[in-house]
């Protein structure tokens, strides 16, 4: 069993960053544009720049819209498979630095998991709605680009009843997929794991243990001796 670090690409805005400056450089303050070329909205008030609409792809196609303030980005909207629906949510700082990054794992234009960077420009962590109904249940935590630590809420209860744990390779490139060490599970409501599995290197379960009165000491479950 291996888990790999599904967003946790160096900097996923950067293509689209990218793009849309190139659009500011081509774009007028004439008005907005025709056919599939950059578009610009203005603020009619101040004169503004408040919406460019580009092509990130360079097909002739405009996939992607920048919320703007005058030349800040503020947001970019880009729709990756072309089908009229948004995929992916970049949130910029005044520095233009992507802060995070929202995703439609479903392809229905919904964000259904964010990813969180840090000043490096790494994802520190990603937030998924597992089942896709706006509730974030699942909190995945990265290290070097690579998968760390899990919590989630399974049951929609509220509170956390499964725990992961994974092993990152020293020697791994960053953004390797990582091997799953412990798998902690609350069986009884408690917040606390009750239950947990614990990995070899490979992906097999090496054994099971049971913490049944919540001390925090797991062992492993005594053998039933079958009645004669």
């Amino acid at each position: 069993m291996r888990e790999t670090a599904r967003f946790c690409t160096p900097c996923p805005g950067a293509a689209a960053l990218l793009a849309l400056s190139a659009a500011l450089t081509g774009c007028s303050h004439s008005g907005p544009a025709t056919g599939d070329s950059a578009a610009a909205q203005y603020d009619p008030r101040n004169g503004r720049l408040q919406r460019l609409a580009f092509d990130t792809t360079q097909d002739g196609r405009n996939d992607a819209v920048g919320f703007m303030d005058g030349t800040r980005v503020q947001r970019i909207e880009v729709d990756e498979n072309e089908d009229g629906k948004v995929d992916r949510w970049e949130f910029y700082d005044a520095n233009r630095r992507l802060e995070r990054a929202g995703f439609s794992r479903q392809g229905n234009g919904v964000i259904d998991a964010v990813a969180f960077y840090g000043e490096a420009g790494t994802v520190e962590r990603i937030e998924i709605s597992t089942r896709g109904d706006g509730r974030f249940n699942r909190v995945e935590f990265y290290r070097f680009e690579s998968l760390v630590r899990v919590e989630e809420d399974t049951d929609g209860d509220g509170g956390i009843d499964k725990w992961e744990t994974y092993t990152v390779d020293p020697r791994a490139t960053p953004g390797q997929s990582s091997s799953i060490a412990v798998a902690a599970f609350d069986d009884h409501s408690r917040g606390t794991p009750s239950r947990r599995l614990v990995y070899r290197p490979d992906g097999s379960v090496l054994r099971a243990e049971t913490d049944l009165d919540g001390d925090g000491i797991f062992a492993e479950p005594a053998a039933v001796t079958p009645p004669r």
